[in-house]
């Protein structure tokens, strides 16, 4: 019996040792030792990054990133490595997942090594790259210049604005239509008929989800060449200056329904009890970092919570960018008209877990 298994076992091992072989000697010469497949990578793709990782685009920027990229990975061109290494994250403990396009490019896995030799301790590539994210049917990111190209070429698109109306009305991308995120199922009838229409859905920047959701709606729905624009209204007005789908700006004192920065900041350091306020992330987003004081409520769940709610103090919408916390504002102001003191903060806020955040005023950017 003892020789029987001693041989299954040793015969177990010469198969795996021989797989182990065979896999490798399939791999070129140039790949990275650490690869990565799609299913590692996918859940790295969330509003906000996973916290400890960080992916990388390998690739030219102008000539590959702009016109594709895998959502949220970062533009870092093996050919500027060495310039812009300030662009890696300072713990050499964070993942870093490089890719490029695909498994007879060698960018990724040049930049891989490179920064191996950093000091950076966790570093892998994904040898599909952008062409196996975009062929297994995952929605891929543009830049702000591929939107410009689009419009000045005169493609057939539709340009999505995810935000909350009163963020569209205060300026959006030209030609850009508004359905906020928060009521796409209600707004589906302005998408077009023809499921092969290119959409490109944008919002408020990186930091903020709703493009994301929305995009994700529409390939549900069967629409099969959906696009988002990541960057968002921000990077548009910083590359091409401000001009939208509306000239009007909803003021009244500042932004409609606006709590001053300073006064927010003011009370949030003296008196922090005399407020309530409500940070309407998803629950992950709330766990990596949030304003002291601050309870959590998804947007999402907002809308089924806000005719139960009590409302004994004066209450602030926040969030990271002033989109969700807008949306709950008027959400409030619709279902609530009882409520008077209901404010958002129109800010970018950003806040590590022990504590420390960062607003900074939209207005003043």
């Amino acid at each position: 019996m003892l020789g029987k298994r001693f041989v299954r076992t040793l015969l177990s091992l010469v198969l795996t040792l021989a797989f182990v072989a065979t896999a490798q000697a399939a791999n070129p010469d140039y790949f990275y030792k650490h690869l990565v497949d799609i299913n590692y990578v996918k859940p790295l793709v969330k509003v906000p990054n996973p916290e400890g990782v960080k992916l990388i685009d390998s690739r030219p920027y102008l000539a590959k990133y702009v016109g594709g990229y895998i959502p949220t990975a970062i533009s870092l061109p093996d050919s500027d490595f060495d310039k812009k290494t300030d662009l890696l994250p300072k713990d050499k403990n964070t993942t870093l997942v490089f890719y490029c396009e695909g498994p007879e490019c060698r960018l990724s896995h040049n930049s891989a090594r490179k920064a191996e030799k950093l000091g950076y301790k966790n570093v892998k590539v994904f040898p599909g790259g952008y062409p196996e994210w975009v062929a297994t049917g995952n929605v891929p990111a543009i830049g702000v210049e591929a939107v410009r190209d689009l419009l000045t070429k005169g493609e057939t698109f539709l340009l999505v604005d995810s935000r909350p109306l009163v963020k569209f009305l205060e300026g959006s991308i030209p030609s850009a239509v508004s359905i906020p995120d928060s009521i796409f199922d209600k707004k589906t009838g302005l998408l077009p008929a023809d499921k092969a229409t290119q959409l490109v859905f944008f919002c408020g920047g990186y930091e903020c989800p709703l493009s994301h959701s929305s995009a994700k709606k529409a390939k549900a729905l069967g629409y099969a060449n959906v696009k988002v624009c990541e960057a968002g209204e921000p990077a548009w007005v910083k590359l091409y200056g401000a001009s939208g789908a509306a000239s009007l700006k909803v003021q009244a004192g500042g932004v409609e329904g606006s709590i001053n920065v300073e006064q927010l900041r003011k009370i949030l350091a003296e008196k922090p009890e005399s407020i309530t306020l409500i940070d309407v992330r998803e629950a992950d987003e709330f766990a990596a970092g949030h304003l002291k004081g601050a309870v959590n409520m998804p947007v999402n769940e907002l809308e089924k919570k806000i005719k139960d709610m009590k409302f004994e103090k004066p209450v602030v919408f926040v969030c990271a960018t002033g989109s969700r916390s807008g949306e709950a504002y008027y959400m409030t102001r619709d279902q609530r008209k009882d409520v008077k003191d209901v404010y958002y903060l129109e800010a970018t806020t950003k806040c590590t877990k022990d504590g420390n955040c960062e607003i900074i005023d939209n207005k003043k950017k």
